[in-house]
């Protein structure tokens, strides 16, 4: 099969993922209706990225923050053959049945934006993280930006009860955060003072045999394109969320002390250390400050890009 020029679709936050997704089934076991046919694609490449290639525990894989999130999916137009070219037995040059192929889109990369607020703060330096979870420390030697081998990340993923319930609690923690704590403050790091409202990019993710075209380069283009275009997107109404009752103000007009935050173009990942190059090419610098830790066993760095806005267009 041969794939045919990518487009992209996009899939804004949805409500609808938390009640009809099952986070212990792959995605071939996913049959509740109410799954966006975009998520499920985004999780069928997740699925055989993390889960298949880089052993992350299924139940790992999705999290709270899928729902909220703004998804991007890439497709490739891929024509495949279905029933092979036929010729005649008493002369070769005749055709008996032509070739017959079929075009359908294959889901081959995604890539997902995080809102804020975020539940859980920036990791810790050295530490091992499992479903969002610190659960241990990595020795000294290893926290450093060099790259552990792999026997060494093997010792470092916890047992797969340990990690199951570690996911479940790392859900739950993080829902209690979101509902409790809606504007936390963080601890400063070399490119975020703590306080300032980021979005987070992640979950960047490219089937194998789709590798080295760009295709990871697309996707984080298009979602820092789509977040500068839509600069207010994530930004909370204080009527809307009822923010009054914490004594708040709207800050609408620049008035008010305690104000709701508003986006101001900072982004952060926490970049595979493989993928460190990949978000570099479009200006994600790492952030010394943060160390490195672990997600799942995989080394992570912390980077950040800062982008200009582009004011919207009023609606009429």
């Amino acid at each position: 099969m041969a794939p045919g020029t990518p487009f992209i679709a996009h899939l804004p936050p949805s409500p609808a993922i938390t009640e009809g997704w099952a986070p212990l089934l792959p995605p071939s076991a996913q049959t509740n209706p109410v799954i966006p046919r975009t998520f499920m694609d985004a999780m069928r490449v997740r699925d055989q990225v993390y889960v298949q290639e880089q052993s992350v525990p299924i139940e790992n894989e999705f999290d709270a923050d899928d729902a909220r999130c703004c998804h991007w999916v890439i497709y490739a137009s891929v024509r495949k053959v279905v029933e092979h070219e036929v010729r005649s037995e008493a002369n070769s040059a005749i055709i008996v049945r032509p070739r017959r192929s079929e075009s359908y889109s294959l889901p081959i990369g995604t890539i997902r934006l995080v809102p804020f607020p975020h539940a859980a703060p920036h990791p810790v330096r050295g530490g091992i993280y499992v479903a969002d979870k610190l659960v241990g420390m990595l020795p000294a030697a290893e926290s450093n930006p060099s790259t552990p081998s792999p026997d060494q990340q093997s010792s470092n993923r916890p047992s797969p009860t340990a990690a199951a319930a570690a996911a479940a609690a790392g859900r739950r923690q993080r829902s209690s955060s979101l509902l409790t704590h809606p504007f936390s403050v963080d601890r400063a790091t070399a490119f975020h003072d703590g306080v300032e409202p980021y979005v987070k990019l992640g979950r960047l993710a490219v089937l194998k045999e789709f590798r080295g075209a760009g295709i990871a380069s697309q996707l984080v283009h298009e979602a820092i394109d789509w977040m500068r275009k839509h600069p207010t997107f994530f930004n909370p109404s204080v009527a809307a969320l009822g923010f009054e009752q914490l004594g708040m103000e709207d800050n609408s007009h620049g008035l008010g002390r305690d104000v709701p935050p508003k986006w101001r173009g900072l982004i952060c990942c926490h970049a595979q250390e493989s993928a460190v190059k990949v978000w570099a090419k479009h200006g994600f610098q790492v952030d010394e400050s943060m160390g490195k830790w672990t997600e799942e066993g995989i080394p992570h760095v912390g980077m950040f890009l800062r982008v200009p806005l582009t004011p919207e267009t009023p609606q009429v």
